[in-house]
């Protein structure tokens, strides 16, 4: 499978629709459109997001094309990929849409649900090329451990092919035991860009 996303945001999102629309009507926020903004503004908010796995944020990554794969349906990297980086055990909460989306993380400055009706999100640039800016993947309802895989192409492409991917792994588990942040220095998922 061959998928790529445009990032124009400095960072990509992965949530199921059904448990993040729950997170935001738990914490009485569904009215809120600024999703983004809120969430950075409000610490404890993002803390309680996090932890219960009701999106994941990837964050300060160059707005550029990326290559998204998932291990769960499959998918891999090829010799001309070299891996960067490997971060594990991040909390990820799949709703009763079976589902999850990944996107640029532009698409929560002005939250609306009704774009994700789909399987993607995409649009057309001034020159009439089609990018795509969110992508939906299968995947069954429940509390999941994520890893995430940061590759870099060995001989760089020309636009519109993608340079940098990532490979996504999604373990079931029971419950959560702790909450990594991906915000954190220790993470430097833009390392695939260099």
């Amino acid at each position: 499978m061959n998928n790529q996303i445009d990032v124009s945001s400095y960072g990509i999102f992965i949530l199921s629709i059904d448990q993040f629309s729950s997170f935001l009507k738990e914490e009485k926020k569904t009215r809120v459109k600024k999703v983004l903004q809120l969430l950075q503004k409000e610490q404890s908010l993002y803390q309680r997001s996090i932890q219960t796995g009701s999106w994941l944020p990837i964050p300060q990554i160059d707005s550029v094309l990326y290559e998204i794969k998932i291990t769960n349906l499959g998918d891999s990297f090829n010799e001309e990929w070299e891996e960067k980086y490997n971060y594990t055990s991040f909390n990820l909460c799949v709703g009763i849409d079976n589902s999850i989306w990944i996107g640029s993380i532009g698409l929560l400055f002005d939250w609306n649900v009704n774009k994700f009706i789909d399987n993607s999100i995409t649009y057309s640039t001034l020159d009439g090329l089609q990018l795509t800016s969110a992508l939906k993947f299968p995947l069954e309802k429940g509390k999941y451990l994520v890893s995430i895989q940061g590759y870099e192409r060995k001989e760089k492409q020309n636009f519109p092919a993608s340079n940098s991917g990532f490979l996504f792994s999604f373990a079931k588990v029971e419950k959560f035991e702790s909450v990594n942040d991906p915000r954190d220095d220790k993470y430097l998922f833009n390392g695939i860009n260099k």
